[in-house]
């Protein structure tokens, strides 16, 4: 991923939000029931409770930068850095400690970090340092931390892949395959019910768009977050100009007010955060002759949701299951 630097933190939450489960790469003009119960329940991972543990038994494993990594068989105290941890909760896996303090207030799984340790955003080497971890897994956008990492203890780097190959891959890696694919087909055996539900009767084609106002910036999304759910879920298609960004791998884009009706589907999905400024910014826009312009908005297919949901982490997209007919029940 090539993106250009940008001061933190404020830019880090931008980036948490719109990086979040994303599949693909992105550059520089996109700035912007398991085996032992439900998806929601995470059991910590006790320190030397296993025989490979104590003695150091270990594997190679090839991560997302095709580097050979030495890990161990069964690891005790994982860290984990990057904006998805929602990836390793499912598996039943929770962190000693992770990149916590931005995204903490800002996924829907607020209940499942209780008792990880927060290792700051950049991620502080020396708070790393002192959970002493076996394995680090890391997944994020700014790699330049990573030789550090990797002298602390065995770093694995997961791709930023969709929800399904990132889920898989952290399965391979803990040896957790089992408990992926009954996550998946709980999943998928949920989604066909809510599908039903909701009875769309979708046209041939029919599309729809996110819109994302974070602050004063505007972005459209391409094939991330909450559009995952719309695209690969529900079976809207993106409208031809984010197709174009899909093409590209660009997973968001900065826009202007005057060019988003050139973004907008049949359907709309507009997300914000509770942040005054973006509310602020949120009401001009839905007040706007543009904004009233846009056929969808004519017509009330427009929805209006939390940017919480705009993360593609099995549990966000599971949780967002319940949430979708609540949702689109308050079209305006």
């Amino acid at each position: 991923m090539k993106i250009r630097n940008y001061p933190l933190p404020g830019i880090a939450l931008i980036f948490i939000l719109l990086l979040t489960a994303c599949g693909g790469n992105t550059n520089s003009s996109q700035q912007a029931a398991s085996s032992t119960g439900p998806i929601d329940s995470v059991q910590s991972v006790a320190p030397n409770s296993s025989a490979s543990a104590a003695t150091g038994e270990t594997r190679k494993f090839t991560d997302s930068k095709s580097r050979q990594v030495e890990i161990p068989v069964n690891p005790q105290k994982i860290v984990y850095i990057g904006s998805d941890p929602g990836d390793l909760l499912a598996l039943d896996v929770k962190p000693v400690g992770a990149t916590l303090s931005v995204i903490a207030s800002q996924v829907v799984y607020p209940d499942l970090l209780k008792g990880i340790e927060d290792v700051g955003y950049p991620a502080a080497l020396e708070k790393v340092l002192s959970l002493t971890p076996d394995l680090i897994i890391f997944s994020d956008w700014d790699e330049s931390a990573l030789e550090s990492l990797s002298e602390i203890a065995p770093t694995v780097v997961i791709g930023e892949n969709d929800t399904y190959t990132r889920l898989r891959q952290i399965a391979d890696l803990l040896g957790k395959q089992d408990i992926a694919e009954q996550k998946i087909t709980e999943y998928e055996t949920k989604a066909a019910n809510v599908k039903k539900q909701l009875m769309l009767d979708l046209k041939p084609g029919e599309t729809a768009t996110v819109f994302l106002q974070l602050g004063k910036t505007l972005y459209v999304m391409g094939h991330q977050g909450i559009s995952v759910s719309l695209y690969d879920m529900l079976g809207f298609a993106p409208p031809p100009k984010v197709q174009e960004l899909i093409n590209q791998d660009e997973l968001f884009s900065e826009i202007s007010e005057e060019i988003l009706p050139s973004y907008a589907g049949e359907e709309i999905f507009i997300l914000g955060d509770e942040a005054e400024e973006t509310s602020s910014a949120l009401n001009q826009l839905l007040g706007s002759a543009i904004w009233k312009s846009i056929p969808a908005v004519k017509n009330g297919h427009t929805y209006a949701a939390d940017s919480k949901w705009n993360f593609d982490d099995i549990i966000t997209r599971t949780r967002l299951l319940e949430e979708l007919p609540k949702l689109m029940a308050k079209g305006s």
